[in-house]
């Protein structure tokens, strides 16, 4: 058998000299065409694939969140650090709009409007305005003096008038003033304005804004709440990643109003309000039908950080008739939360941590989770690379026994690497899961709790998306959960970060890795029966593949060319076939289907999608890569033939 040769030792003038040998071109050209075998016993399980293989994370970066799912049109609508300079402009008479140092709630910024006869006021841009849709939202105001007089105005980008809602002001001291409107045409360049007449001067703060049937329905953009539905997540991690180590959880409960300032430092230090809070992802979690996953908190073992973390906790999950469970009540959910999972921080390593200081901590925080939590499982963050074993194993050795779930993180950073990755995290991945099998701690499960093709979001990223996916499914039971990353982002933010999920104010368009995981999920199933890797030279009598399978000699092998797995439902009536070709040759799997319940009789789906290696979708074209469906005629032994980088699944369902 020939093996790829990556790395070559050369003695050079007596020196070891490490050469670094390249892989072969994905563009290579093979002399004939590869034939992968995939032989399925139907009575043989291999093992459980949990669902949660097809898990997400969701962070505040990129405007994924704030100006992205958050549906809140209004940016930096509390005019803190440098909202107003950044999203506002002045109308009027110069002079007329200043920022002025005046506390309104937790913020410590406020406008002041000078009236003095002509209007005088305030412009934001980049609305995005629905035909026949109504919106609704309100703004915070104190007259100082004299008798101003408020207006708003709602616009369209060429300064025709869409809408003048009516507003009632409602005295001296801090009132907030609600508004509503119907938008009769599109617009996704709209402006507002909020302007004073008359004599004297009004403090304006919280500006909001919103469609008003979002509003009542969570404030989740619901283009974007129905990309992730179509992704049906079984859960979802939050807050982060990075953010989580940061985050003030009680910042981000209570009316919206009153919510604290936060500039995202870590993505790019835009304006957040914390308005997407625990209430709001946790309501998130059950218009998707997803298990919620909360990454706690944990910059050490202090009594006081340990306590803030604890208390998120029993603010989510004890009865309304505890101090904190009695908190949640009154911001709108009476009862406790159901949260099956919490993480004890993220990425610890970033914050110079060594394995030994995070078991530490592992201890006290999975300590107290056991008692205050007990029916949910706790995760300990194991390692950030695929070459870092020892951090992994020494939190094992060391915590193991205040964690369930070791979820580690691994991105593939080279784009054109997208199948060499997909065999690098197997490798160290079986090699963690053979290491906790002879632990002291056993039963401790795997996740990949963030992972991806991380510098590109075309097509490459779906080969890779579809080669980890299969990988996964294999690994089960011991490999529980795994939620890629990115989620989402916005199309203006560093694009050094790449997802799932690309959108601007108005629309979105998948990445290539989404198009694959909401292909794989539509057809998932619960038991693993087998799977390939690779392929052989073809051979003109096929049937020998199968009838000589013990004897036969392999010729022309060829690793990285295809992977494939089959799968079944719990009764067996459905099987499903996962594969991929990640040459630029076509490829052909063979599929025999054996044992007592492989179907007599049965129709056959192949959903195939096909691309070119930089082919990516874009906002002007979000199709551009989509799934093409045919029948198949069933047989026993079923002939697939993958086309130059395809992805396919095939559904077999007895009839």
């Amino acid at each position: 058998m020939t093996h790829w040769i990556r790395f070559r030792t050369l003695i050079v003038s007596g020196l070891c000299i490490l050469l670094i040998t390249s892989f072969v071109a994905r563009t290579h050209s093979r002399a004939e065409a590869g034939v992968a075998i995939l032989d399925v016993d139907t009575d043989r399980r291999i093992g459980a694939i949990d669902r949660n293989i097809y898990g997400h994370f969701l962070e505040h970066i990129n405007h994924s969140v704030e100006d992205g799912l958050f549906a809140e049109q209004v940016r930096g609508g509390g005019f803190e650090g440098t909202d107003y300079a950044t999203y506002w402009t002045a109308i009027g008479a110069p002079g007329g709009v200043t920022l002025v140092d005046v506390p309104f709630e937790k913020g410590m910024k406020s406008v002041r409007i000078t009236a003095a006869g002509t209007p005088v006021g305030l412009r934001q841009q980049r609305f995005y305005f629905e035909s026949g849709r109504d919106y609704s939202g309100s703004l915070w105001v104190n007259i100082e003096k004299g008798t101003p007089r408020l207006s708003i105005r709602v616009m369209a980008a060429d300064g025709s008038v869409l809408a003048t809602p009516p507003i009632t002001d409602r005295g001296t001291g801090w009132q907030e003033v609600p508004f509503s409107f119907s938008i009769s045409r599109t617009d996704t360049q709209g402006v507002i304005e909020i302007t004073a007449t008359g004599n004297g001067s009004l403090l304006v703060d919280f500006v909001s804004l919103a469609r008003t049937d979002v509003r009542r329905n969570g404030m989740l953009r619901p283009d974007l709440l129905q990309a992730l539905r179509d992704l049906a997540p079984p859960f979802i991690r939050w807050p982060g990643g990075s953010f989580a180590s940061t985050y003030k959880w009680k910042d981000g409960i209570g009316p919206y109003s009153s919510r604290v300032y936060h500039p995202n430092e870590l993505w790019g230090g835009y304006s957040d309000y914390y308005g997407f809070g625990t209430n709001e992802f946790m309501e998130l979690t059950r218009q998707l039908g997803a298990d919620p996953l909360v990454v706690l908190p944990a910059p050490n073992t202090d009594a006081e950080s340990v306590e803030y973390a604890m208390d998120w906790v029993h603010y989510l999950i004890d009865p309304a008739t505890t101090t904190l469970g009695s908190l949640r009540a009154k911001n709108g959910h009476p009862d406790p939360y159901r949260v099956p999972y919490f993480q004890i921080d993220n990425e610890p390593m970033n914050n110079n941590f060594t394995a030994e200081r995070y078991a530490a901590v592992v201890n006290v925080y999975g300590s107290q989770l056991r008692k205050i939590a007990p029916g949910s499982r706790i995760i300990a963050c194991g390692q950030k690379r695929s070459n870092d074993m020892a951090w992994s194993q020494r939190v094992i050795d060391l915590a193991g026994a205040n964690f369930d779930i070791l979820g580690v993180h691994n991105y593939e950073y080279e784009s054109d690497r997208y199948q060499e990755g997909v065999q690098r995290i197997g490798e160290y991945l079986r090699k963690l899961r053979d290491y906790v099998r002879g632990s002291a701690h056993p039963g401790i499960q795997l996740a990949v709790l963030e992972w991806n093709l991380s510098r590109t979001y075309d097509w490459r990223a779906g080969l890779h998306a579809a080669g980890s996916l299969i990988l996964y499914e294999t690994l089960g039971p011991e490999l529980t959960m795994t939620s890629p990353a990115l989620l989402m982002r916005n199309t203006t933010d560093d694009p050094t970060w790449t997802s799932f999920i690309y959108h601007d104010h108005v629309s979105w368009f998948p990445g290539g890795a989404y198009v694959v995981e909401k292909l794989f999920r539509q057809h998932y199933a619960e038991t693993y029966l087998a799977s390939t890797s690779g392929t052989f030279r073809d051979n003109s009598n096929r049937g020998q593949f199968f009838a000589e399978i013990s004897t036969m000699k392999p010729e022309a092998w060829q690793p990285g060319t295809v992977d494939a797995i089959a799968t079944a439902s719990t009764d067996g009536r459905r099987l499903v076939i996962k594969a991929v070709n990640y040459e630029g040759e076509p490829s052909t799997l063979l599929v025999r289907l054996n044992g007592s319940k492989a179907p007599a009789n049965a129709t056959v789906m192949l959903s195939a999608l096909t691309a070119g290696l930089n082919d990516a979708a874009s906002l002007e074209q979000p199709n551009k890569i989509k799934a093409v469906e045919r029948l198949l005629t069933y047989a026993p032994v079923l002939t697939i033939e993958l086309a130059p980088y395809t992805v396919a699944v095939v559904e077999i369902a007895s009839k």
